[in-house]
């Protein structure tokens, strides 16, 4: 057997297959285990409308000839296929996985999300056309499996009757405000976090069988052969060595990685008209019943919430539904009774996100229109409280109940140990808070969203008391609050600023302080300060002005209990989960040259620098 390779280890995690430090107990068997009489039919070529043939699985709940709903993954990994594939073939589904373009042994140019709509048009058009096909398809997945159905989704095909799409967050180019294009940049910084994703999983160079070869000689070669992706010995090291590399868009290079689409990606910035190729936009509407999962530590959430609820909007009552956890990338289902994110404890998340599936899909595929649907259409976790609760939407801080604590100090908010505070009103004395923001000593992340780029990197909540001891992180904190706040939704910040560098970036983390002191990381962001008037223009700053920001919003679902506090660090830095600002005007991914920034904050009765939080009142515990 030939093994053609690089790692697989981070593609199984990021298709779910593994788990990602999510609690201590043991996780349930998650083995694919085909039900007695199911019948495979490996590797068979797909052509699509240019010629392209995918390399295509079907699996069948027995072969007896009679004709079934279908269940599509189409997948850019090994394989996608769990235990509740096995559990659909029981239930009478078709289970059909596709590798896509030049990914292992289908044919065409591998990039991330490559032609998602047109092949992904072109499949379901095939699976109707089978004889197994009863003609109703349904597409299913976690990440990139998920991402991939988006853009499908808005095209109306009529065999396409409903999509399950968790951590979907790169098939989206736009969202209500985000502008992330596809989770890869934030406020105009680069979300430098997905760097070792880049260099380990979206190699461009992969072999392919002959050009010209029946598709009959393709599928009998394609079961000689097994192309299992082990990235080389030593890359994650080079990867860590290089993360400070300059110019930055030299990474892949530096780490002697595989050819891949970060050069490409970063050249593009972040407003590119190809952004929006294979990802959804605010123009795009979803025609589709839609059953969406999102984790409030993955590098998704944000964005992928705020298009569900553009969708749920646009659909008829009853066709969205969303889960919001505070997980990790694609965990769902492999929660203990005893639960961490990070090294947080968050009580008891175990769903049935199973069975939820289930009654989602005989519902839209089988017309069983008497399977159990939630009540409403938002369900979420709230650390802290540590119990479920649902919604009709998703707030936003400012447009519903919300509370603002605003900034105030003697200006020495610098350090833990400063004078920073939150206060419930105004303050009435102006004061400034100074730092200095190095680009060769950033704020190294401890925890957040999705995290690489070294050893020390793990998303989730931890204690943020070694960050905050730094000088350039100010640090404010409330009182002690008086009963529970409970806060789930999106959270805007609004801060008066300066620098004497031309660009720098200003950074923001919400944190939930214990009686005890331990300060959990609940959310950040991040403005780049060429950006604040939006992506497509950059204004560079001028030493003596005051500029207003309002970094993109933060997400979160967390019960601030009664004796803890509020708190929020600014800085310029939060690296690597963001690329540094140089401080410089020069383009930040091809220069050398950087500088220190000397930064400050301002606030009092004409400079307001505050945070508002959505505040939500508790509905009973749902059944």
């Amino acid at each position: 057997m030939v093994k053609i390779g690089i790692r697989q280890v981070a593609a199984w995690m990021m298709a779910g297959v593994l788990g990602a430090g999510c609690g201590t107990a043991a996780k349930p068997d998650r083995k694919f285990v085909a039900p007695e009489g199911a019948v495979e039919m490996a590797h068979l070529q797909v052509k699509m409308r240019d010629g392209v043939r995918l390399d295509t699985t079907v699996n069948l709940p027995n072969g007896a000839g009679e004709k079934y709903p279908a269940v599509l993954i189409r997948t850019p990994y090994r394989t996608e296929m769990q235990a509740f594939e096995g559990r659909l073939l029981a239930e009478g589904y078709v289970v059909v996985q596709q590798h896509e373009r030049g990914r292992f042994l289908s044919e065409g140019e591998p990039r991330m999300l490559s032609f998602a709509a047109q092949d992904g048009w072109d499949t379901l058009d095939w699976i109707a056309k089978q004889s197994w096909s009863d003609g109703k398809v349904a597409t299913m997945g976690c990440s990139s499996s998920a991402e991939n159905q988006l853009k499908l989704a808005t095209l109306g095909h009529p065999a396409h009757k409903a999509m399950i799409a968790y951590s979907a967050g790169v098939g989206i180019a736009e969202a209500g405000p985000f502008r992330e294009q596809g989770n890869f940049w934030r406020g105009g910084a680069w979300q430098q976090g997905w760097t070792d994703y880049f260099l380990s999983e979206t190699a461009k160079d992969w072999p392919q069988l002959p050009a010209g070869m029946s598709d009959e000689d393709r599928q009998r070669a394609s079961s000689w052969f097994s192309v299992d992706n082990e990235t080389p010995q030593g890359s994650a090291k080079a990867l860590e060595a290089s993360r400070m590399h300059l110019p930055m868009i030299d990474i892949s290079k530096a780490a002697n990685a595989p050819h891949n689409e970060l050069e490409s990606y970063l050249a593009r910035g972040p407003v590119n008209d190809a952004w929006d190729d294979d990802r959804v936009t605010n123009a795009d509407i979803i025609k589709v019943p839609g059953l969406w999962a999102e984790a409030l530590y993955d590098i998704s959430s944000r964005s992928t919430v705020a298009f569900f609820e553009k969708t749920r909007k646009e659909s008829l009552p009853g066709t969205q539904s969303v889960i919001i956890v505070n997980g990790h990338h694609c965990a769902y289902g492999r929660e203990s009774r005893q639960e961490k994110i990070g090294g947080r404890l968050i009580g008891d998340p175990r769903f049935d996100y199973d069975g939820r599936a289930i009654a989602f899909l005989d519902r839209w595929l089988k017309g069983k229109t008497n399977t159990p649907v939630a009540a409403k259409p938002v369900r979420t976790y709230l650390a802290g409280a540590n119990r479920w609760a649902e919604f009709d939407a998703v707030p936003w801080a400012g447009r519903d109940p919300s509370r603002s604590f605003y900034l105030s100090s003697g200006g020495k908010a610098n350090t833990l140990t400063g004078d920073g505070a939150l206060l419930a009103d105004a303050p009435t004395t102006p004061a400034v808070d100074l730092f200095s923001y190095d680009p060769a000593n950033p704020v190294i992340a401890h925890g957040g969203e999705i995290s690489g780029v070294g050893e020390d990197q793990e998303d989730g909540s931890f204690d943020q008391r070694a960050i905050e001891a730094r000088p350039d992180v100010l640090v404010y904190t409330s009182a002690p609050l008086t009963s529970d706040m409970a806060v789930f939704g999106y959270i805007e910040t609004e801060l008066f600023v300066g620098s004497d560098a031309p660009d720098t970036d200003f950074t923001v983390k919400l944190v939930d302080v214990a009686p005890n002191g331990t300060a959990w990381n609940i959310s950040d962001t991040i403005q780049r300060m060429r950006y604040r008037e939006g992506d497509d223009k950059q204004l560079f700053l001028k030493p003596e002005e005051t500029y207003r920001v309002t970094p993109p919003a933060m997400l979160a679902s967390n019960v601030f209990l009664k004796g803890h506090r509020v708190r929020i660090e600014v800085s310029s830095s939060n690296f690597p989960s963001y690329a540094r600002n140089l401080n410089t005007a020069g383009d930040p991914y091809t220069t050398t040259e950087a500088r220190i920034a000397n930064n400050r904050v301002l606030h009092g009765p004409a400079q307001v620098s505050k945070i508002t939080l959505p505040v939500v009142e508790l509905p009973p515990r749902p059944r």
